[in-house]
């Protein structure tokens, strides 16, 4: 009845509408009402600076780091021998090797990168076979030896033993299959340091080709009877395992009892 009454006034209808509700302007688009307004002026930041107190928090935050400090001091001084060194020395001790640990990550990481590497390259191979004698295992070492460089293998003997040399020759003719042998003379009666020389001399004297280091070992049967064998063996490649250029390639020979 109220609103005929008004319509019949010509005065509008009145409509519920929201704080929020879309207004739309003179070209058609709708506008937001804004829930707040930044400031305007410098003054209005400088205001704002001077409410947040932040001085006052500033001075509270430094009383208690100095008092931190003090007491921390204190700490130190009275309970030193008590276990306090501890914090004081193993702590920093720590932290510094962890950061050491994780810088040598980043170099090997850094190292190992292909960025800049060039394509495969072919290789070649200047193959070395340090023998003690004659037997199955070192037969396959040879065969294996061959594989990889036919006409660059040379077996290597140290010569502990004029006798035992002699009969290594006689034997070489037979089991040799072309193969070059190396006697090298060992005045100390070491076996390790002729056998190293050899190896740096022959690395010297490549152009560019890759000395492997190919070394006939058996396997027993048995886990427990390896600690009675290839001793020799396990001391040589360990050596080796430092000298750039040199890849250290184990032949095993597997026994069967």
């Amino acid at each position: 009845m109220l609103r005929g009454m008004r319509e019949a006034a010509g005065g509008p209808t009145p409509t519920a509408t929201s704080a929020l509700s879309p207004e739309t302007n003179v070209t058609g688009k709708l506008e937001f009402p804004r829930l707040a307004e930044a400031p305007k002026s410098m003054a209005e930041v400088a205001q704002l600076h001077k409410k947040s107190h932040w001085k006052k928090y500033l001075v509270i935050n430094g009383v208690g780091a100095v008092s931190t400090f003090v007491v921390l001091m204190v700490f130190i001084l009275t309970k030193f021998l008590h276990g306090a060194w501890i914090v004081v020395v193993l702590i920093p001790l720590l932290v510094v090797m962890f950061l050491r640990i994780h810088r040598h990550y980043l170099e090997v990481a850094k190292q190992l990168s292909t960025e800049g590497l060039e394509g495969l390259r072919p290789i070649r191979h200047e193959v070395i076979v340090p023998i003690s004698g004659i037997h199955r295992g070192v037969i396959a070492a040879l065969e294996y030896a061959k594989s990889i460089a036919p006409h660059h293998v040379t077996a290597v003997y140290v010569n502990l033993d004029e006798e035992a040399t002699q009969k290594l020759r006689e034997k070489w003719q037979e089991w040799g299959s072309g193969v070059s042998l190396v006697v090298v003379a060992s005045p100390y009666r070491s076996l390790q340091r002729p056998l190293l020389n050899y190896i740096d001399r022959v690395k010297r004297s490549s152009h560019g080709e890759v000395v492997t280091i190919v070394l006939p070992e058996f396997v027993p049967a048995k886990w427990w009877q390896n600690l009675l064998h290839n001793q020799n063996t396990l001391f040589l490649k360990g050596a080796l395992l430092f000298k750039k250029g040199v890849v250290v390639t184990n032949v095993p020979y597997h026994l069967e009892h």
